[in-house]
């Protein structure tokens, strides 16, 4: 299967790199503000984004219904979040600091 990978141009993680692992995997690697297709293993199953010690919540391949994923933070695109809870989202949220979600 091959899928379609944006990554907005957000300010969190301007510098950095996030990592896409299929099963546990790494298949590549994304940069900010780029989109990639992608082709997962036959059989594949979850989809996770990380990012030194933080991450995403698995994401199971069956819910791509449209051949794309948007890989972003998951606090970037709202400006209370970003001032307040990065502490949060680094330390007890570390599993949910990346957010997968279909595209459209």
């Amino acid at each position: 299967m091959e899928i379609e990978v944006t990554r907005p141009k957000q300010f969190a993680d301007m510098a950095r790199d996030y990592r896409l692992l299929v099963d546990g995997k790494e298949v590549a690697v994304i940069k900010r503000g780029t989109t990639q297709k992608i082709t997962l293993p036959e059989g594949s199953k979850t989809l996770k984004a990380s990012i030194d010690w933080c991450s995403s919540p698995e994401f199971n391949v069956s819910d791509i219904r449209t051949g794309k994923i948007v890989v972003k933070n998951a606090f970037g695109s709202n400006f209370f979040k970003s001032i307040f809870l990065p502490l949060y989202y680094i330390s007890l949220g570390k599993n949910r600091y990346l957010k997968i979600e279909p595209g459209i």
